[in-house]
């Protein structure tokens, strides 16, 4: 449910979410290694209308870093779903294809990106663009 790539000699992981308990049990199982965070979420038939299920997900493991931008059809519902753990959204760019350019602008660092499928995709679009990532169909 997840790959990593090299960006500018640092990695940039890809971690997809579908349900409360595989965005949980991602968070728990990265919670060891903070990086700099991005949040993906769109709501097309592929990722599953109903987003609602974001409210039984615990972002608190995000309240001492926060997150660095989200993004998608729904980024403003996941930006207030932060903010009810108490975790800073930096910035909020809808469009997950600018959304990612400014994700990767500035000094190379580690970076995570925890992603619904179809915004997956359109930031594994983005990325192929500059970097070699194996096709997916």
């Amino acid at each position: 449910r997840g790959e990593a790539i090299t960006v500018a000699s640092e990695p940039l992981e890809i971690v997809l979410v579908k349900n409360p308990s595989g965005f949980r049990l991602s968070l728990a199982s990265y919670a060891d290694h903070p990086v700099d965070t991005m949040i993906a979420i769109n709501d097309l038939y592929a990722d599953g209308r109903d987003m609602s299920w974001l409210w039984d997900v615990d972002f608190a493991s995000f309240a001492e870093r926060g997150v660095s931008l989200v993004s998608g059809l729904r980024a403003f519902d996941i930006a207030l779903r932060l903010q009810y753990d108490n975790v800073t959204v930096q910035r909020v760019i809808p469009d997950n294809t600018e959304a990612i350019q400014e994700f990767l602008r500035g000094e190379p660092k580690p970076r995570r990106i925890f992603c619904t499928y179809t915004a997956m995709l359109a930031i594994r679009r983005e990325l192929a663009k500059t970097y070699p990532l194996e096709a997916i169909e």
